[in-house]
């Protein structure tokens, strides 16, 4: 019973988190009036202030400071802190410019990149649905191409930046949240140039009031998803949490066409028609193999 009520728990958790990043865009269209850069400094900020109290509280801080002082491993989290970042900045940019059907086609792609860069880099072996799933995405982005008359750069850039995020903080092996504050406060100063630079500029939005305060949830956006995806990831199979991912870019696609009424061309549906059809190849794949393994 009691596994019963974690796994439900978790699940709770987990759609929470999807969701949340799902209705992203509405959030981010409310501060359209600032420029893609601030809206990252001050998600970054506000992220680092925000998270040094959670730590603090839970009494983490410790070891966020011995992470901080190993030279090496701070390097690399200072890599992914800038990999982030310019996931964020690309992701912003892309909602201001009334591009977010590019960007959810960019989140669906990337999983399908987590097992490319597993392929070339970490040496894993492909499944014959994996190689088809591949091959079926490179089709799509051929199809986006013709359709565009060239790159789709947010649907590539997205899932490239967010892919070697991951691929670096899983081989460096740090906690989850103790590696989220290292890796924003090591960009923080960055962060922090680049508002200095808005405000000398005069183009600075920030201010004590209710639209300041509606910046300053930047923080919370970006880190109470991230709590629950963790709270989800403990307590559900990896499997389950892979099928729910898909609840965000599906959400965001949704709201980009039907609320926001970003145009969607024949050919750009025929990309997500082969993007969803090769991520059902390979979800119905690993659910055989495991019943497979079970009968055995």
């Amino acid at each position: 019973m009691q596994d019963k009520n974690q796994a439900k728990i978790g699940f709770i958790c987990a759609l929470a988190a999807f969701i949340t990043w799902g209705v992203f865009p509405i959030y981010f269209k409310q501060l359209n009036a600032l420029s893609a850069n601030e809206i990252v400094a001050h998600r970054i900020v506000w992220s680092v202030l925000l998270l040094f109290l959670l730590l603090k509280f839970s009494r983490k801080l410790g070891a966020a400071k011995k992470i901080l002082g190993d030279k090496k491993t701070a390097f690399w989290l200072f890599v992914t802190g800038l990999l982030i970042g310019a996931n964020w900045w690309i992701y912003i940019y892309a909602v201001n410019i009334g591009k977010i059907v590019e960007a959810s086609l960019g989140y669906f792609i990337n999983p399908l990149v987590n097992m490319l860069l597993g392929v070339i880099i970490l040496k894993e072996k492909l499944t014959r649905a994996g190689k088809f799933a591949l091959g079926v995405v490179f089709v799509a982005i051929g199809v986006q191409i013709y359709d565009a008359g060239g790159l789709p750069v947010i649907s590539i850039i997205l899932p490239i930046t967010f892919g070697f995020y991951s691929l670096i903080r899983k081989r460096l092996g740090v906690p989850s949240f103790e590696g989220l504050f290292a890796e924003t406060a090591l960009i923080a100063p960055i962060a922090l140039a680049a508002l200095f630079f808005v405000a000398a500029s005069g183009q600075n939005h920030f201010s004590f009031s209710w639209f300041g305060l509606f910046i300053a949830l930047c923080g919370p956006a970006t880190v109470v998803p991230l709590l629950l995806f963790n709270s989800a990831t403990t307590r559900l199979n990896l499997s389950t949490i892979g099928y729910l991912q898909y609840i965000s870019p599906s959400m965001q696609l949704l709201l980009a066409v039907f609320y926001y009424g970003e145009p969607v061309s024949a050919l750009k549906a025929l990309s997500f028609l082969l993007i969803w059809s090769a991520l059902a190849v390979v979800s119905f794949s690993a659910i055989y193999s495991k019943k497979s393994k079970i009968s055995v």
